[in-house]
C-alpha cells in the first residue's frame, strides 16, 4: 500500500488520536491539541492493515452504488434496514408535478413530467423521508420505550453529512438514507441519538452509557463512519433546502 493521502484534524476534545475513513471525506487523523503531527505517519504505518480492509470495505460500497450512473434516474431502491426492495417505474402524465405512488408487489409508480430528473428524483426524496416517517421513527420510540429513555420529537431530513443529531431540547434528526444501512448499524445510530439525549457531548460518560446497550459500540462507530456508499449515487445529484 503506497502512503496514504490524509487530513489532519485537531480536536480540543480528543484524548487520543483518533482514525477515520470515509468515501465522503477521505483518511482524517484527528488529534488533540498540541499533539506532536511528525508521528502521525508511523501511526498510519502501524494501521495499514485495518486502513487496506476499510478501503476495501469502501471500494465495494461504492461500486455497488455507483452502479447507477449519478444523472440517470435509479430503477431500484434497496431499504436494506427495513428488507424492502422496490422497483420504480416511470409514467408520463400531463401533469407539470411529479409524485411517486407505492403500488403492489413493492413497485413504484414515478408519475408526472418524468422527464425532469431533478424533480423525478426530489420526488424519490420526499417519498424516501415518508418512508422514514414510517419505519425510523417507531423503531426510535420502541428502543426508547426499551431502555427508558425520553425524547420531544423525531425530524426525518435527508442529509449530506450526519446521520443523526440531537438537541438540547431533545429533537432527534434522522437521516432517511439511514434505511439503506444495514439493520444493526441503524439500531446502533438510534441507540447513539437516544444516549444524546441524557449527554450531548461525546465524553466518557457518553460512551459508557452508548457501551450499556451497544458492547461492541467502538466497531459499529467505525463501520458507520464508512456507511456512506450504501446511499445510491442519485441521492448526491441535486441538494434540497436545509440540508446539511
Amino acid at each position: 500500500m503506497s502512503k496514504p493521502t490524509y487530513a489532519v484534524r485537531v480536536s480540543s476534545r480528543a484524548r487520543h488520536v483518533r482514525i477515520t475513513l470515509s468515501p465522503r471525506d477521505g483518511l482524517v487523523v484527528v488529534v488533540p491539541r498540541g499533539f506532536d503531527r511528525s508521528r502521525v505517519p508511523g501511526i498510519l504505518e502501524q494501521k495499514q492493515q485495518w486502513l487496506e480492509q476499510a478501503q476495501e470495505k469502501i471500494d465495494k460500497q461504492r461500486q455497488a452504488s455507483e452502479s447507477e450512473l449519478p444523472g440517470a434516474l435509479p430503477e431500484r431502491a434497496s431499504l436494506r434496514s427495513i428488507g424492502e426492495e422496490w422497483a420504480i417505474d416511470y409514467r408520463q402524465t400531463g401533469s407539470p408535478r411529479v409524485t411517486v405512488f407505492e403500488r403492489p408487489g413493492t413497485r413504484l409508480l414515478v408519475s408526472g413530467d418524468v422527464g425532469d430528473t431533478n424533480a423525478c428524483k426530489a420526488a424519490l426524496r420526499r417519498w424516501l423521508i415518508r418512508k422514514g416517517h414510517e419505519h425510523l421513527e417507531p423503531w426510535l420510540e420502541r428502543l426508547a420505550d426499551k431502555h427508558g429513555f425520553e425524547f420531544k420529537r423525531v425530524l426525518v431530513r435527508v442529509q449530506r453529512t450526519r446521520w443523526g443529531s440531537c438537541s438540547n431540547r431533545k429533537t432527534i434528526s434522522l437521516n432517511a438514507k439511514l434505511l439503506f444501512l444495514p439493520e444493526d448499524l441503524v439500531r446502533y445510530a438510534l441507540i447513539h441519538e437516544l444516549c444524546h439525549t441524557r449527554r450531548l457531548d461525546h465524553s466518557r460518560k457518553f460512551w459508557a452509557l452508548v457501551q450499556q446497550y451497544e458492547p461492541d459500540y467502538k466497531v459499529k462507530d467505525k463501520r458507520l463512519r464508512t456507511a456512506w456508499g450504501y446511499a445510491p449515487a442519485w441521492l448526491e445529484t441535486i441538494r434540497m433546502p436545509g440540508e446539511k
